[in-house]
C-alpha cells in the first residue's frame, strides 16, 4: 500500500512538472496585496461605519481606495499601489454621534514601506483614547456652516468650510474642563482669523494644547466656532459640549 501511495505522489509531481515544461512559460502565482482593518465591536462596530478610505502618499503622488465592509473588518485590494516608503492614512466616517447630533470621524496615519504581495493588518479604534487613532467631529448646521475639528488635545487638526457668506472674523475655541465637584478649566486655546480663514487644513495652531493642559485631569470638551458678521461680535455659531 505504501509503495502505491509513494508512486502516485511521485507521478503527480512529474506530470505537474511536465505540463509546465510543455507550455512556453508557467505563469507566476499571483498573491494579492491586501489592506485590512479589524473593527472593535464594543467601541466602533461595523454597523456604525458609513464609509472608509485609505490614502497612500509616495514620491509626490497620491493613491486612494475605498475600504469595503467584510464581516467585522474593512478591506481593500492595494495591488495597484506604488512600492516604496510613504505615508498611509486611514479615514473612517461613522454614524456614531457626539452631542447627539454631530457625526464622528477617526483618522490614523502611518509611515511605512509597501512591497508587492503585502498584507497590512491594523486594529480599528479601540476607545476614545486609542493612541493609534484620532477621533474628530464634523460640526454642521442647516444653513451651510460646516467644520471638522479634532476632539483630543494631542490632535491639532481643524478645517472650516467656506460658509458662502462674508464674515468679519472667524474664531475657533477649543477648551477642556473638569466637571464634578465644581467646574474647572484644564486648558483652552483660541484661534482667530480675518483673511484666508476657510477651506484650509490647519494642523499647527493647536499643537500647544497638551502643554497648556499638562497633567490636569479633564472629562468635558467644549468646541465653539463663531462666524462674526457684525462689529458687536455676533454671528452664526457651531458648538459642541461633550462629556468623555
Amino acid at each position: 500500500m505504501k509503495k502505491t501511495i509513494y508512486f502516485t505522489l511521485i507521478l503527480g509531481l512529474l506530470l505537474s512538472f511536465s505540463s509546465c515544461n510543455k507550455g512556453p512559460v508557467c505563469p507566476p502565482v499571483v498573491v494579492a496585496s491586501v489592506l485590512s482593518v479589524k473593527l472593535h465591536q464594543a467601541y466602533l462596530p461595523a454597523a456604525q461605519v458609513d464609509s472608509a478610505f485609505a490614502t497612500w502618499k509616495i514620491n509626490g503622488s497620491e493613491q486612494k481606495v475605498r475600504l469595503q465592509l467584510s464581516g467585522d473588518s474593512l478591506k481593500a485590494d492595494i495591488n495597484s499601489w506604488q512600492e516604496g516608503n510613504g505615508t498611509l492614512t486611514l479615514h473612517i466616517y461613522a454614524n456614531k454621534k457626539y452631542g447627539n447630533q454631530f457625526l464622528g470621524q477617526w483618522v490614523s496615519t502611518k509611515q511605512l514601506s509597501i512591497q508587492k504581495n503585502t498584507f497590512l493588518h491594523y486594529a480599528g479604534p479601540q476607545s476614545f483614547s486609542d493612541a493609534a487613532w484620532f477621533p474628530r467631529v464634523q460640526l454642521r448646521d442647516e444653513i451651510g456652516h460646516e467644520a471638522v475639528v479634532a476632539l483630543r488635545p494631542d490632535d491639532a487638526y481643524f478645517f472650516v468650510k467656506n460658509p458662502g457668506h462674508a464674515f468679519l472674523r472667524l474664531t475657533v475655541d477649543r477648551a477642556y474642563w473638569k466637571t464634578g465637584g465644581g467646574v474647572f478649566l484644564a486648558g483652552e486655546l483660541i484661534w482667530r482669523c480675518t483673511q484666508n480663514c476657510t477651506d484650509v487644513v490647519n494642523e499647527d495652531y493647536f499643537n500647544s494644547l497638551p502643554q497648556r493642559i499638562g497633567n490636569i485631569p479633564w472629562n468635558h470638551i467644549s468646541i465653539i466656532i463663531l462666524f462674526e458678521t457684525d462689529i458687536n461680535g455676533g454671528g452664526p455659531v457651531l458648538s459642541l459640549e461633550q462629556d468623555i
